[in-house]
């Protein structure tokens, strides 16, 4: 039987989280449990203490936050939870925790100058005094201080523990290297903790890798106390955010841990779809187990403002239509000052509340995986690990936008061989590759389909440089160096399904402009190829054309790209095998350029090689691009989701100039909500049944009103839905 976290859950996160605590007085534990009604929440997600250090209950450790005037808010909380039928879980351990600093300054994490390391996000003309928050050090007292903090809240009887992310980071600029860290680092590993930054050092990268296993251990001993309490332990990954660092604690840690906790503050800053695709990755990244995912109520940081209606139920949906279980989270703030985004969330709820008997125990339909490496994160990315991430990304979405079923697959799964059901896998520049993943990767291009680029296999899993690609006999090319241009072109050598589209000779821009265009005037490597040598029974449809400048002057002061140069005897596109089961190498970083320009060239060559090398999807979406597609299998059901994003006034706005030279016209950023979604109309889904395993089906319907849906053909069966408004779930099922 499973337990009350593995099914699909609606929660409430209320957090209070005002220094001065304005509202703490007048806000007790029953209102938060009647907002959760309210709001058709199951469980609830509040702060055990605040980040200032104050504890809202009853604590031997921690002093109660004095405008509770003596009240135990947890108490009253959990007492109303259990007349209605909630859970409870409650925030523990947050790394900042002034009231410790005070009391204990040396249980502070400490810079390799000797500095007190912070959370403080101050403008760069801004001086405090003093810290305002802190970072507690993992390795010394803090976590046993966290431990018990823990036992407290479980004693009470709590539903869970939740901890945020520790923010112990690897990079030098935010490493702890006080007196504990610096003995354990040399007890444990034979040499002193590095006190600068020197990527080509192995030791360095060792130094690197072992501040994750400090974030683990810490995990594993706290989760050793809850689980003596029968209880769940959650953690915070935050996978969008701080360079994506927290995402390998996950996957090093996800034997002790329960559910992960995607925070996704960054959504209003990201393309729609961010929250699925978060979901999806911290799934890959935890081995498949539980995520919640968040959809704050407010607009960016504006945590005392609503956000429209729109944001908050496609944000929510999101979550659910990725597998996850959506979490809409409030402030003490906007509780007391701005309640219009309960009405939103309790619509989602509802929904999800009547959708249950279609969310468990569904399965992902499988097709396309892409890799998302921490390791070449880490060691190829270093300092940017972007380059790596957009990469990834860039595949993920033109495989979303075209309607194609995507998700990621991490190195934990490369390393297991954990590609079961995947038809083709898409190796975004994933420059380090231990040799296990190398086999993983060989064994599966033996039935599936293979799509790589740039320095794909190039270094081993701590970054150490190869001689050639470990998997040249799977991409059927020779590593022969690199050719490091500001600007480059690609030219199509001869028709394949890969370059449909471009005509013979065509020419496709290699490379951007810096957005900033201060230190330097093209973004790092964007433009770069691996000089490759084709295999025996490869075939190069495309090569490298090298710029004929450094720069173009036809438009804006030198951003433009240089006109094309001379044609290299170097091969941009090969391909071997044969569709379905082929390979489909790119010598540059065609993630990164649909990330950055994402001009329909780049897409097309993206789901072009990934369709040729994997074959046909199983289900696929008609266009147009701006709305998601979902598909479970269920048993002898297909759920498939169906989340339209298209939003008229959704403004994001970029400056073009750098600070040195004539400003914008208006404001140079700037975010907008949407507001409104414009219905879509004769969508079609295309469902190839055979691929499944499912009989034709009897009968098509919408689990959310009922209304039943013309099914067409019969080896591939045709659904239409003749109107997408802002959500739907069709479903297929024998009568």
């Amino acid at each position: 039987m499973k337990k009350w976290y593995e099914k699909v859950v609606r929660v409430l996160q209320f957090n209070v989280e005002d220094e001065e605590g304005a509202y703490v007085s007048i806000i007790k534990g029953g209102d938060v449990i009647k907002l959760a009604k309210e709001m058709h929440a199951n469980v609830v997600v509040v702060f055990a203490r605040d980040a200032w250090g104050r504890a809202f209950y009853d604590s031997k450790i921690a002093p109660k936050h004095p405008r509770l005037r003596g009240r135990d808010f947890l108490g009253e909380l959990l007492e109303e939870a259990r007349r209605e039928g909630i859970r409870v879980v409650a925030m523990v351990a947050h790394t900042t925790n002034p009231y410790l600093y005070s009391k204990n300054p040396d249980w502070a994490q400490r810079g390799v100058d000797g500095g007190i390391i912070t959370m403080d996000t101050d403008p760069r003309n801004v001086r405090r005094e003093k810290p305002h928050w802190p970072l507690m050090c993992l390795n010394g007292p803090f976590l046993e201080y966290a431990t018990r903090e823990s036992e407290e809240v479980l004693n009470y009887g709590v539903d869970g523990v939740f901890l945020d992310s520790f923010r112990y980071q690897p990079d030098l600029k935010y490493a702890c290297f006080c007196d504990r860290c610096r003995g354990r680092f040399k007890k444990e590993m034979g040499y002193e903790l590095p006190t600068r930054e020197y990527w080509e050092w192995e030791y360095y990268r060792r130094a690197f890798l072992w501040r994750y296993k400090v974030n683990v251990e810490a995990i594993r001993k706290i989760k050793e106390r809850v689980e003596a309490f029968g209880k769940p332990l959650i953690y915070n990954s935050h996978p969008g955010g701080w360079g994506g660092r927290f995402n390998a604690v996950v996957e090093e840690a996800r034997e002790y841990i329960d559910i992960v906790y995607a925070e996704c503050s960054e959504t209003d800053f990201q393309p729609p779809g961010f929250i699925a695709e978060m979901v999806r990755l911290t799934k890959a990244l935890n081995g498949g187990k539980p995520v919640w995912a968040s959809r704050n109520t407010f607009h960016t940081v504006l945590t005392s403002a609503a956000t429209t209606a729109v944001a908050v139920k496609q944000g929510l949906r999101e979550a659910v239509i990725a597998g996850g279980s959506p979490l809409s989270l409030i402030f003490s703030s906007a509780f007391i000052q701005d309640r219009r985004s309960v009405e939103a969330v309790a619509e989602v709820y509802k929904e999800v509340e009547a959708l249950e008997e279609y969310l468990d125990g569904a399965e992902p339909v499988k097709y396309a995986a892409v890799v998302y490496s921490n390791s070449s994160v880490f060691f190829f990315g270093r300092k940017r690990p972007e380059m790596v991430i957009d990469e990834a990304r860039g595949f993920y979405y033109s495989l979303l936008w075209r309607h194609l079923p995507v998700t990621y697959v991490c190195d934990r799964d490369l390393k297991e061989g954990r590609l079961d059901g995947f038809k083709v896998l898409i190796l975004g520049n994933v420059a380090c590759m231990s040799r296990e993943a190398a086999r993983s990767v060989e064994k599966f291009a033996e039935r599936g389909g293979i799509v790589a680029t740039f320095m794909t296999s190039t270094m081993d899993e701590l970054g150490n440089p190869l001689e050639d690609f470990a998997l040249t006999d799977t991409l059927g090319v020779e590593y022969d160096g690199r050719l490091e241009f500001p600007w480059s072109y690609v030219k199509v050598l001869r028709r394949h399904a890969v370059v449909e589209g471009l005509a013979d000779g065509s020419l496709v821009l290699w490379g951007d402009f810096d957005k900033d265009f201060v230190d330097r005037r093209v973004p790092p490597m964007l433009a770069w190829h691996a000089r490759v040598r084709a295999g025996e029974e490869s075939e190069a449809i495309a090569s490298i054309v090298a710029p004929r400048a450094e720069y173009g002057n036809e438009y804006n002061n030198g951003r433009s790209p240089p006109v094309a140069g001379a044609e290299l005897d170097s091969p941009a596109i090969t391909v071997s095998g044969v569709e379905g089961r082929g390979a489909v190498y790119f010598s540059g970083q065609l993630g990164r350029l649909i990330w950055h320009v994402g001009l329909p060239d780049y897409i097309s060559l993206a789901v072009n090689s990934v369709v040729w090398a994997g074959g046909k999807p199983p289900v696929r979406g008609s266009p147009p691009e701006t709305y998601e597609l979902s598909a479970f299998v269920q048993g002898e059901r297909l759920v498939i989701h169906l989340l339209n994003y298209t939003y008229n006034q959704r403004i994001p706005v970029a400056g073009l100039a750098s600070l040195s030279e004539k400003p914008m016209f208006g404001s140079e950023k700037s975010i907008h909500p949407p507001r409104e979604v414009i219905p879509l109309t004769g969508i079609k889904v295309y469902v190839d049944l055979e691929q499944l395993g499912i009989e034709r089906p009897a009968k098509a319907y919408s689990a959310l009103t009922g209304e039943k849906f013309e099914v067409e053909g019969r080896g591939e069966c045709v659904v239409t839905i003749p109107v997408l408004r802002e959500y739907e779930v069709v479903v297929l099922e024998p009568g």
